[in-house]
């Protein structure tokens, strides 16, 4: 009778758990998403590093209004804010830095890294687009404890401005 009583109890147990689980994962909530953000240089510093011709290290500031391209309504209107810093060789090299969009209280910080490259159009003239991969690192507002990753790519207008794509995912807990 106790071995049953045990036996009993463990299914029941173990069910709940498988429950709970299932419950959990159902309540956080997997949303694609995909955005276009057009961006200007609000601040840039460059520094020749001198072992090579061509070579610098940027630091730099960009913003500019963010719009969603997707099916599911992210942060259409939004603030778009990225810090990057780039280690280039004639416009060629890594990238790295944080994006964050903001709106109305509300916040995803995404911290990415990537490949800028810069080819001569046939009248010479420097054609730079970049490409990469991002996962958040801090999410606010109604956005609050959530994950995801993703890649962007985009391209340079003019020399301080340039269009960012970007999709991916967004978990909510």
């Amino acid at each position: 009778m106790k071995t049953k009583l045990v036996k009993s109890f463990l299914n029941l147990l173990a069910f709940s758990l498988i429950a709970g689980l299932i419950a959990t994962m159902a309540n956080a909530g997997t949303n694609e998403m995909t955005g276009k953000a057009t961006m200007t240089y609000t601040k840039k510093e460059v520094v020749p590093i001198g072992d090579t011709e061509g070579h610098i290290l940027m630091l730099g500031v960009s913003s500019g209004p963010n719009s969603n391209t997707g099916n599911w309504d992210f942060m259409d209107g939004a603030t778009a804010t990225s810090r990057t810093t780039a280690d280039l060789t004639k416009g060629n090299g890594p990238q790295a830095g944080y994006f964050t969009l903001s709106k109305d209280g509300n916040e995803t910080v995404a911290k990415y890294k990537g490949t800028i490259k810069t080819v001569l159009s046939s009248d010479k003239k420097p054609m730079t687009s970049f490409s990469g991969e991002w996962k958040y690192v801090k999410c606010a507002g109604i956005y609050e404890g959530c994950s995801g990753e993703g890649t962007y790519q985009g391209h340079f207008v003019s020399e301080n401005d340039y269009i960012v794509e970007f999709k991916g995912n967004l978990i909510q807990q």
